[in-house]
């Protein structure tokens, strides 16, 4: 299956027809939308693309299977688009994935000191690799030591998270 080479991002019209032909599309409000979607509205579109996309990639391909079905071709998918290893671009993909998985571990108000503390690992982790790409651009020394005092107060963080002694009432007593 050949792709043709993406020139230069989707619009936000593209973006909704995309939407619509699966089924994802977000009902416009006639009001303040009565041509259809605008330009302001893309990180939107783009937010419930990836939303759909993520979904429907934890359907077909789930890594805890053995073997992981689905893992090969979503993975070969992936990579036939992100392709340039030392890309900057690259960096901030994982970086904003990483920020996304923190957003997903605490999106149900859980408390859970272990769901908060990987949620903390996740955004050390997306400030250590905004810290590496911002010195490879050649960025100024207090924008990467604020990536990294950033990276290294969530760390912090995750270490309290589980070194709190469980509560003995609590879901953790199981574990």
């Amino acid at each position: 299956m050949g792709r043709r080479a993406a020139k230069r991002p989707a619009s936000a019209r593209t973006l909704y027809r995309a939407l619509d032909e699966l089924g994802a599309a977000p009902t416009p409000d006639p009001v303040l939308r009565p041509d259809g979607p605008k330009r302001t509205d893309v990180a939107l579109l783009l937010g419930v693309l990836l939303a759909k996309t993520e979904l429907d990639a934890a359907v077909r391909a789930d890594p805890a299977q053995e073997p992981p079905r689905g893992m090969t071709g979503l993975l070969t998918g992936y990579r036939s688009m992100v392709i340039s290893p030392g890309d900057t671009t690259r960096l901030r993909l994982l970086s904003l994935r990483l920020v996304r998985s923190a957003v997903e571990a605490t999106l149900d108000d859980d408390t859970d000191p272990v769901r908060l503390a990987a949620a903390d690992a996740a955004l050390a982790a997306s400030g250590l690799i905004d810290a590496a790409r911002l010195q490879s651009t050649g960025a100024s020394p207090s924008a990467i030591r604020a990536a990294r005092d950033a990276a290294a107060l969530s760390l912090r963080a995750a270490a309290d998270g589980i070194t709190t002694p469980p509560d003995p009432g609590g879901d953790l007593a199981a574990h």
